[in-house]
């Protein structure tokens, strides 16, 4: 989904995977899909085992609250959203939406629903249901302010209405029928329907999660996907889920149920992982050969299988430091430069991430189209140019190598601390005076979007696999996950012009110019690009993570 805080954090038209990860995707094993003829699937789970997960405590579990990927883990299996892109063929295809059409200048577009799908409820998912779960988003009285997450809506019209309050409905969106969703965009968008695959514009019965209903919600949401909730959400503990009996979107679930089971850090998970415990878990850098040792690699780096358990494909995520550009520091454009070219990315991933990692040179992950070697020149190691441009910038260092600057670099506490030891050492030797912060992830992320913060941690992996979906909620002004304040007329004119594209190239080349120009400016700085560094107990026979850390769950099997 969308923002990550976390540096152990786990990560989305055409040829969107580079060479192996596309022959890696192409084996992914039981993507979830719609039947090709459209009927429902059978009933109910095919075991009675519950296969258990790792993750930490999520923002939320429903469409509203989907801002990390803990929340995106469990909503994309309790939800389905119109459309799912297929890591299997590498093709976006239809999921509750049974077809769907654009006009030709990519303004309007037409979902038709597939008939027959059913909400945990009992009740039928309609147009409605989709109409009512974007209204809500974007509403400010759905939960006392718009979705953080609601830019996904922003290029549909009516969306600056409804998100200031003079307005409750989006007027772009429309349902001719019951089972026709009709969309209407302020702009050409041609990668619309790419956006309608995230599980954040899933639908939700009408007037569910709402007033006083929304706290209940929150904990216990009804969905329409292959997995419904067991009781409610016990925070900081678990989340129960069992198989949806009146699936329709797909094959029914192998397992009776997932249970989604919250730590807060990857070495407590994963040591219960080894004593058996536990069915799949992320694990911490410091276990990564012993895992691979201890139960061999998966063959295709997605799908675990008896003794080829260590997932480590390539996952659509890139790891990077945010600067909060109003900070009386960070507000220099040289100091942002400076910190990121003092940053030994290949070191840190020799050391400290035994070749789960790779040194990040381009906000855009290295698997996704659009994606240049070099594109960030200010993600290059140079301490010289680093000292240059401090003192240009008026912290030239004294006699003794130390100057006058200072900052707190905010990290997830949650999180081990080797890495953020290693990057402060590099800013260290520049004779900058730096101190770890180590913040539980809720109070981080109040950091973030309140502005009191000046170097964070960061991590982000795609919603959909389109340049779009870094560059768009990352850097353009408004979004909640513009989280370094970064707002700049040209870029976002430059990043309009892109989306109003149609020709699907050219779209490529705009999104690149859009990069090129915001990579100079050093908002944020990339880190590194890692591998999905997920393992399974020896029962899971087979479970498939996907490159944007989606587990398709309701493919999942055990052996008892």
């Amino acid at each position: 989904m969308s923002a990550r805080d976390s540096l152990n954090a786990p990560i989305s038209r055409r040829a969107m995977l580079d060479g192996s990860t596309v022959a890696a995707a192409a084996a992914l094993a039981g993507c979830k899909k719609s039947d090709a003829d459209g009927t429902a699937a059978s009933t109910g789970g095919s075991s009675d085992a519950v296969l258990t997960y790792h993750i930490e405590n999520p923002t939320g579990i429903e469409p509203y609250t989907l801002e990390d990927e803990n929340a995106v883990a469990v909503a994309f299996n309790l939800f389905d959203a119109l459309t799912y892109y297929d890591y299997k063929t590498g093709e976006l295809t239809d999921l509750v939406a049974e077809s769907h059409t654009h006009s030709d200048d990519d303004t309007v577009w037409t979902f038709k629903i597939r008939k027959g799908t059913k909400f945990h409820d009992g009740s039928e998912v309609t147009a409605k249901s989709f109409a009512y779960a974007w209204n809500r988003l974007c509403n400010p009285s759905a939960g006392e302010q718009p979705s953080n997450v609601s830019y996904h809506l922003a290029m549909v019209k009516g969306y600056e209405d409804v998100t200031a309050g003079t307005a409750t409905e989006l007027s772009g969106v429309t349902c001719p029928d019951d089972y026709t969703l009709q969309v209407e965009l302020s702009q050409p968008y041609a990668d619309f329907d790419y956006v309608c695959a995230a599980p954040v514009l899933s639908p939700v019965p009408e007037g569910a999660g709402a007033g006083d209903d929304y706290t209940a919600f929150a904990h216990s949401p009804i969905g329409n996907g292959p997995f419904k909730m067991k009781g409610e959400w016990e925070d900081g503990q678990y989340v129960e889920t069992e198989a949806f009996a009146d699936y329709a979107n797909g094959e029914a679930p192998k397992v009776s149920g997932v249970r989604f089971n919250i730590y807060k850090d990857s070495n407590t998970a994963y040591k219960e992982l080894d004593a058996g415990s536990l069915d799949c878990s992320l694990v911490p850098i410091t276990a990564t050969k012993q895992a691979k040792d201890s139960y061999g690699e998966s063959e295709d780096g997605y799908t675990a299988t008896p003794d080829h358990q260590f997932l480590g494909g390539a996952m659509l995520y890139t790891q990077f430091l945010a600067f909060n550009v109003n900070d009386p520091v960070m507000s220099d454009v040289r100091v942002r430069q400076a910190l990121s070219l003092a940053i030994n990315r290949q070191a840190i991933c020799d050391a400290i991430y035994e070749g789960s990692a790779q040194p990040a040179d381009d906000i855009l992950p290295s698997s996704m189209e659009g994606y240049r070697e070099g594109a960030w020149a200010y993600a290059a190691y140079d301490p010289d140019k680093a000292a240059k441009l401090l003192d240009e910038a008026g912290y030239a260092a004294d006699a003794n190598g130390k100057r006058d600057l200072s900052f707190k670099f905010m990290t997830n506490a949650a999180n081990t601390q080797d890495e953020y030891q290693s990057m402060q050492a590099d800013w260290q030797k520049l004779g900058i005076d730096v101190e770890i912060d180590k913040v539980e992830y809720a109070a981080m992320y109040q950091s973030y979007l309140d502005g009191t913060y000046s170097v964070g941690a960061r991590a982000w992996y795609a919603d959909y696999p389109i340049a779009d979906n870094y560059l768009y909620p990352l850097f353009h002004t408004g979004n909640g996950d513009n989280v370094s304040h970064f707002a700049d007329d040209k870029f976002e004119q430059l990043i309009d012009a892109a989306r109003a594209t149609a020709d699907h190239d050219e779209r490529v080349k705009a999104m690149q110019a859009a990069n090129d120009y915001v990579s100079e400016l050093v908002p944020y700085t990339p880190l590194n690009y890692r591998a999905l560094a997920r393992c399974t107990d020896r029962r899971v026979s087979s479970l498939t993570v996907t490159p944007q850390i989606l587990p398709l769950l309701s493919e999942a099997s055990i052996s008892e």
